[in-house]
């Protein structure tokens, strides 16, 4: 039998996301949570040099977004280097974060191609590439994510609704595919690689992450008895959601980035290809913890004390802490977050969300009738008279502003003259 060809399959990097939730490391002025991602894509990239991968694919989103800070291209691009140098053939996918929505634009990973970086392919566009590694040659289908907006700008689609739109694109993409399948050698072992949701695919926490909008194509086109394997991206929650002829995977995320992924692995896919079989093994990264602690604190004596024990049973050294809990209103004053914050220091960082029960039904101010409400600074005048005297003037003298740029030219009518003098 051939021996295997060794794909290590990551995805979804996203340099520069989910720096919100991590502080500076006081001994290098970086983000520790840009150093967690850094990391772990290091930790990739070292493992297909110790376990002399045959390729590396990457299927798209390196970055948060197309205009990357150097600090982030840095970090792809050392890793990059070591690939190349260990002449492991790499191909970089463009994902939806590494486009530009521009016709005329490039993206996030052109860089390399003009630097024409050794080893390293950059697909685009659709494309049908041979690859020639140490244990043979492979077939490699590359379709990069795909978007309504260059169909749209056609005048030929331009009076389409977005559905049609979309029934366009899937078939439009459907036949591409089957183009390039007409053209594998089926003695070959032949991968495709995809930036796209597919419709029986579980999303994560990437919906809050999407750039303009992102559409579902059907599993079905990825179905043919000359692929092996369809190594997919865009998706950061692993899956597989087919076991052989063809297997197709999402790779996932290699980092947590918010707490809808609280709950996910997070890593990347060695997959073993000969012709007609795909060994697939995840290999966790060991993502950094993100933790939710829930508690009520409607009915306990001492929120505080209630809050910390429970925090304390579920705290782990180095996570992304958060603290969800009930509360009345009323109640609020008996809570001391800095108190809780200041007792778990070993967290990376601490939000509490908390959901507030309003035990009375804010009073009606009879004060406040149809006549004034038809003079917005004279209906206000006398609200914050009622609900904040102490900032009536500092929060008048606002409001007057706003209405002064909504309503640039216009005279003040007497009232608003009457309440801001």
């Amino acid at each position: 039998m051939k021996q295997a060809i060794k794909i290590i399959h990551v995805s979804d990097i996203h340099f520069g996301s989910g720096e919100g939730h991590g502080r500076l490391n006081p001994k290098t002025g970086l983000n520790v949570r840009f150093e967690d991602f850094s990391r772990s894509f290091a930790r990739v990239v070292d493992y297909a040099l110790s376990h002399q991968a045959d390729m590396f694919l990457f299927s798209g989103d390196a970055y948060k977004n197309a205009s990357p800070e150097p600090l982030y291209q840095k970090a792809f691009a050392e890793q990059l280097k070591k690939l190349s140098d260990a002449k492991i053939p790499t191909v970089l996918l463009v994902g939806n974060h590494d486009q530009i929505l521009k016709a005329t634009a490039s993206h996030s990973m052109s860089v390399f191609q003009s630097l024409e970086v050794p080893g390293v392919t950059v697909i685009e566009s659709p494309k049908l590439i041979r690859i020639e590694t140490k244990n043979g040659p492979l077939q490699l289908i590359g379709l990069p994510h795909v978007t309504r907006h260059l169909l749209m700008s056609h005048e030929k689609y331009g009076k389409l609704g977005a559905g049609e739109i979309d029934q366009v694109l899937v078939k439009h993409v459907s036949e591409i595919m089957q183009h390039f399948y007409e053209q594998l050698d089926e003695q070959l072992p032949s991968v495709a690689t995809a930036h796209i949701m597919v419709d029986t695919a579980r999303a994560g926490a990437e919906q809050d992450l999407l750039v303009g909008y992102s559409m579902t194509f059907p599993l079905d086109i990825f179905v043919h008895p000359k692929l092996d394997y369809v190594a997919l991206g865009h998706v950061h929650k692993h899956q597989v959601l087919r076991a052989e002829k063809p297997a197709v995977a999402y790779a996932g995320s290699i980092e947590r980035v918010d707490f809808g992924e609280e709950s996910e692995d997070k890593g990347f896919i060695e997959a073993d290809i000969r012709r007609g079989e795909a060994n697939l093994n995840f290999h966790s990264l060991g993502p950094r913890p993100f933790v939710t602690v829930k508690a009520d604190l409607t009915d306990v004596e001492s929120p505080t004390q209630h809050l910390l024990d429970l925090a304390r049973k579920q705290v782990e050294s180095g996570a992304v802490f958060r603290i969800k809990y009930r509360i009345q209103q009323s109640r609020l004053h008996e809570l001391d977050e800095e108190a809780v914050r200041n007792a778990l220091p070993e967290v990376l960082s601490l939000r509490f969300k908390p959901e507030i029960i309003f035990t009375e039904r804010p009073r009606r101010m009879p004060e406040i009738n149809e006549s004034l409400v038809l003079s917005p600074i004279s209906a206000l005048d006398k609200y914050l008279s009622q609900v904040a005297p102490e900032n009536k003037t500092n929060l008048l003298a606002k409001a007057q502003d706003l209405i002064s740029q909504l309503n640039k030219g216009s005279t003040p009518s007497p009232e608003e003259e009457q309440a801001t003098s």
